[in-house]
């Protein structure tokens, strides 16, 4: 397998940034090959759609784009893909049409049935954050505190992000600039999937382009 080789980001570039943690030692990335990419034209059976009574929450394929909605302050809901990965990157672009700002939704890596493993999130309002989500726990871990940057679209702006895992390193871009960073051996495999949940008001939230690439970590 060919792996290409880059260099996630120089930490002199990314001092005094939000985010960042201090004491994680940012790996030499190689990428390999493309695992699988979803663009949902069509109906792809390979990843979860429900729809819960009086439209509480679901998921579903429509319009080029699998759509999320849940209702108001119920959690997290997700729809898993069924393959089994442990490092990789995901590439995906996520849209707000509906709901109000105070939001999260992203992409998850190394995730089960139950919603545990880790979350890639943004909100429509700038903000992004990092999470962990652990058996017996009712809310996520935050491996990196919800904070605002100025690289996440807000709003009903359309964002691209990356979230990648590579053995206990896992990293943040969106829109191109690299903003988190974060070490945590709690998960060593799983599914990928897309999440989302809402504050108050309900919400609707598309997920399209994604893409799932093999990573490793070149040298010591």
């Amino acid at each position: 397998m060919k792996f290409g080789i880059g260099l996630i980001i120089l930490t002199v570039l990314l001092s005094g940034c939000a985010g960042i943690v201090d004491s994680v030692r940012t790996p030499l990335i190689g990428f390999g090959n493309i695992e699988a990419e979803y663009h949902f034209d069509s109906d792809q059976s390979s990843w979860d759609t429900f729809r819960l009574p009086n439209d509480a929450a679901f998921f579903g394929i429509s319009d080029g784009a699998l759509t999320g909605s849940v209702i108001g302050d119920k959690g997290y809901i997700w729809s898993l893909n069924q393959p089994q990965y442990m490092n990789i990157s995901i590439k995906a672009t996520i849209q707000q049409p509906r709901g109000s700002s105070g939001n999260g939704f992203g992409v998850m890596c190394r995730a089960d049935k139950d919603g545990n493993g880790y979350y890639f999130v943004l909100s429509s309002a700038g903000q992004f954050a990092i999470l962990k989500a652990v058996p017996g726990t009712p809310d996520p871990i935050q491996l990196v505190k919800w904070q605002s940057s100025g690289a996440v679209k807000k709003d009903d702006g359309v964002n691209a992000i990356e979230a990648i895992c590579l053995d206990d390193y896992l990293s943040f871009t969106v829109n191109g600039v690299f903003i988190a960073e974060a070490r945590d051996s709690t998960f060593k495999s799983g599914q990928i999937g897309v999440v989302l949940g809402a504050v108050g008001q309900p919400l609707w939230v598309r997920f399209d382009d994604v893409i799932i690439r093999d990573v490793r970590q070149i040298g010591g």
